[in-house]
């Protein structure tokens, strides 16, 4: 009789993760909210033992329901690669005794200020930071680091809620603003500036680190933080802090006590040059930058770990910082807030050599909402070329092919 098949419980994302569990022979159930599939994902998930349509948020009744399905049919892992499974898919490991991602990365990664309260034990990691409740608290570390400085909710995502303040009045805007501390809890830091952050993207296997790709986002002119544009890898001269960057990430995730998974690292580079971890999350990056990074040097993450659990898994490995042959980049698109009348067709896109794919929401008679996080926007653009030389080239055709007329008459073109 053959061995069954490693039974793999998926906590939300999207169907291809299941397609892919399933493709390396898994036997895979999933938890996770359904309401959004498309039929096609619906079918993927006909060929699942169990599904059980949960908000991978809901940690309690995540647990409860793989409870029931380890009881029918044992769990040998649990995994997440998307934002809201990651807390519940190693609370049920770590309950089941199984395989998954270990519970104190996540609690180090998931909650700001437990993270930086780890790296205070280690200096070359540890940044000014405090958690402040009130206008009170914040006058204090005011007091002690000065300006500039950056507030942000303990357990927050996407830049929701995040506050940059560089000057007098917008500290005073802040501590005025009794709407803002009704929130709950911030944690307060010492503002790295600049406009240019780098994200890192790991893969654990067994306690050893593997850097699979290195992207640069830029950032939107303060007060808007949110992200532009990010490429992989980092273009000259930018890419003259991958080492050093490589480094700091692989001593943040020893001192976090990573051992097995996927990390997004967001870092930015002092004045001084020193690496700094902003912050970290257990998952893949946001705005498909693991496609990306599987493009520029060739390391498929998410299959990586997923054949890491099946039998034999000890020998997977990853290559640690690849040598890149392309380049994948993404590009917001981030008109006026006015009333639209009408735009380019969006379709002339794919024939713009470079553009691999786009999700564009600027609709006639409608108002660009105004891009202040990291959350939904206007629209992106995909691009897949084989260097950064081709990438401007291509950016340059989408600003002559895609434009957006207001009301007011006013032809808006994209500039990158």
């Amino acid at each position: 009789m053959s061995e069954r098949a490693p039974h793999l419980l998926v906590l939300s994302g999207w169907a291809g993760v299941v397609e892919t569990a399933l493709s390396l022979g898994f036997d895979v159930s999933f938890i996770g909210n359904t309401a959004d599939f498309s039929p096609q994902d619906m079918d993927v998930l006909g060929r699942c033992r169990y599904v059980r349509a949960i908000p991978a948020e809901q940690v309690v009744a995540c647990l409860e329901a793989a409870h029931h399905i380890h009881d029918r049919h044992p769990l040998d892992a649990s995994i997440s690669f998307g934002e809201f499974g990651m807390e519940s898919s190693a609370v049920i490991a770590d309950a089941l005794g199984i395989r998954g991602i270990p519970l104190a990365s996540v609690a180090a990664t998931r909650y700001k200020d437990r993270m930086r309260d780890i790296l205070a034990d280690h200096p070359h990691l540890a940044l000014g930071w405090a958690r402040v409740e009130s206008a009170e608290d914040l006058e204090k570390f005011h007091a002690r680091y000065g300006l500039p400085l950056i507030v942000k909710p303990v357990a927050g995502s996407g830049s929701v809620g995040v506050r940059q303040l560089t000057t007098p009045g917008e500290l005073r805007h802040t501590l005025d603003d009794a709407r803002f501390w009704l929130q709950g809890s911030y944690l307060a830091e010492e503002l790295v500036e600049g406009d240019e952050l780098y994200s890192v993207e790991t893969v654990t296997l067994d306690g050893r680190h593997a850097i699979a790709g290195i992207s640069l986002c830029r950032l939107a002119r303060h007060p808007n933080i949110a992200i532009t544009e990010i490429t992989v890898p980092p273009p000259a001269p930018y890419d003259r802090h991958t080492e050093n960057i490589s480094r700091t990430v692989r001593a943040f995730l020893d001192a976090i006590g990573h051992t097995w998974g996927l990390t997004h690292t967001e870092v930015k580079v002092a004045p001084d040059g020193r690496p700094v971890i902003i912050e970290s999350q257990t998952r893949i990056g946001g705005y498909r930058i693991f496609k990306m990074v599987e493009h520029a040097g060739g390391v498929d993450e998410i299959a990586t770990v997923l054949r890491s659990l099946l039998p034999g898994g000890e020998s997977v490995t990853s290559p640690h910082l690849p040598p890149t042959t392309a380049v994948g980049m993404v590009v917001s698109l981030i008109p006026p807030s006015k009333r639209v009348r009408r735009t380019a067709d969006a379709e002339l896109l794919r024939a713009v050599e470079g553009v691999e794919d786009f999700e564009i929401a600027i609709r006639p008679g409608e108002i660009p909402l105004p891009v202040a996080a990291n959350t939904k926007r206007p629209g992106l653009i995909w691009l897949r070329v084989a260097d950064h030389a081709a990438a401007e080239r291509t950016k340059r055709e989408i600003a002559r092919t895609y434009w957006v007329e207001f009301e007011d008459g006013d032809v808006w073109h994209p500039s990158f």
